[in-house]
């Protein structure tokens, strides 16, 4: 384990940042020689990203070479090598706007794997293996996950794990277990009343993906579902677009004992670039404006002071396409709710100003930098800590 980093070295006027005109001009102007070897040297992943939400009404309008022409570019741009792209989960959003929750899905790798056999710059990956062969071919490696596992519990009355395993065959390796609601595998964050947590089928869930090498996610989760989620597990987890509480009180983000906990078990936690999780209720807030990636720092500082840097990486999240304005907020059955708690509809730009895109998301490691962590701490947070994480566990 690395040695924690020192806030007192490292922490610098945020406002005074955020407030410099300058350094946001040079930001998207040019990139240092130092952050570009930093990028250079780092298999930079993003554990969660959303870009299936547009792809597939991009398909569904008709379009062709989808990837190449509207993704590869910006993922390029912002020197992203990895992408764990969610193809289900436990909203029709995340299911190409069905609630056949396992057609949608079925639909939308079909999607990917075909784009692949047609040419595309992608490459689905199985392993880690298939994930360095495809970053040295200069490709974008392709992670399946679902964002809810509501598409894997069978049918009703049998606890049948035959839907992960099929699943699995197809490419699927990552799974946030639970969202908002309640399933049969446990309870989301919107259940916190009932201080419920993972039910035995859940157990079983954790354990086989374990045993066939998949990435447990704990997005989400009630404090018991959490706890739960971490007894049940054997190898190290994720949280994969989340902020902390000590930087933002949201009552998604992590509270101090979840992030000592994911410490313990050798876990690693993703910074988003939403500003819900970011700044609490920013909307109300305009003198907070601009939000960028130094209101992240808060976050990354906060965990590095308990668990070290060691457990820290990406999970943008980013749902601001072209076509699609935040999905789940505002194109989903019941606009502004998730799983059937009301959330809201965000006005305006729910991204950070800076980055905004993906294509910017080369930004980070000019924050990081400027906020003064050393080469290895950036190389860690852009991708070192994730691609450990899916040595650990997907193999």
């Amino acid at each position: 384990m690395q040695a924690k980093v020192s806030l007192s070295s490292i922490k610098k006027d945020a406002q005074q940042l955020n407030t410099d005109s300058n350094f946001q001009k040079m930001l998207r102007k040019d990139i240092s020689s130092r952050a570009q070897r930093i990028l250079s040297e780092t298999t930079v992943v993003d554990i969660h990203n959303h870009m299936m939400f547009e792809y597939a009404i991009r398909e569904a309008l008709g379009s062709s070479d989808i990837f190449n022409a509207c993704y590869l570019p910006a993922l390029q741009s912002g020197k992203i090598d990895v992408i764990a792209t969610t193809v289900g989960g436990n909203s029709p959003c995340v299911c190409n706007l069905t609630d056949d929750l396992v057609h949608g899905s079925l639909e939308q790798i079909d999607m990917l794997v075909r784009a692949e056999e047609q040419g595309a710059k992608l490459s689905i990956c199985f392993s880690v293996e298939n994930i360095e062969r495809a970053v040295k071919a200069g490709k974008t490696a392709v992670i399946l996950a679902m964002e809810g596992a509501r598409a894997l519990e069978g049918i009703e009355g049998e606890e049948s794990l035959v839907m992960l395993r099929t699943f699995y065959r197809l490419g699927l390796r990552m799974v946030c277990i639970v969202g908002g609601g309640r399933t049969r595998f446990g309870d989301g964050m919107g259940e916190a009343e009932a201080e419920a947590g993972l039910t035995t089928f859940g157990v079983k869930l954790i354990k086989e993906m374990e045993r066939l090498g998949m990435l447990v996610d704990l997005t989400h989760m009630t404090d018991r579902t959490f706890f739960d989620a971490l007894d049940a597990a054997r190898k190290p987890v994720a949280v994969s677009h989340v902020g902390v509480q000590a930087a933002c009180p949201n009552p998604n983000n992590l509270t101090d004992e979840r992030i000592r906990a994911i410490g313990r078990n050798g876990g690693v936690i993703g910074m988003e670039m939403v500003k819900t999780e970011i700044a609490w209720e920013y909307e109300k807030k305009s003198s907070l404006s601009p939000i960028t990636w130094e209101h992240v720092i808060r976050h990354i500082d906060h965990i590095a002071e308990l668990i070290g840097t060691e457990h820290i990486g990406l999970g943008l999240d980013f749902d601001n396409f072209e076509l699609v304005h935040n999905i789940h907020r505002a194109m989903s059955p019941s606009p502004g709710s998730i799983e059937g708690f009301y959330t809201g509809i965000p006005t305006g730009d729910h991204m950070l100003d800076a980055p905004n895109n993906l294509s910017e998301a080369w930004m980070i490691a000019e924050y990081l930098i400027r906020h003064g962590y050393s080469d290895q701490d950036c190389k860690n947070i852009l991708g070192g800590n994730m691609m450990r994480l899916l040595h650990e566990t997907i193999g």
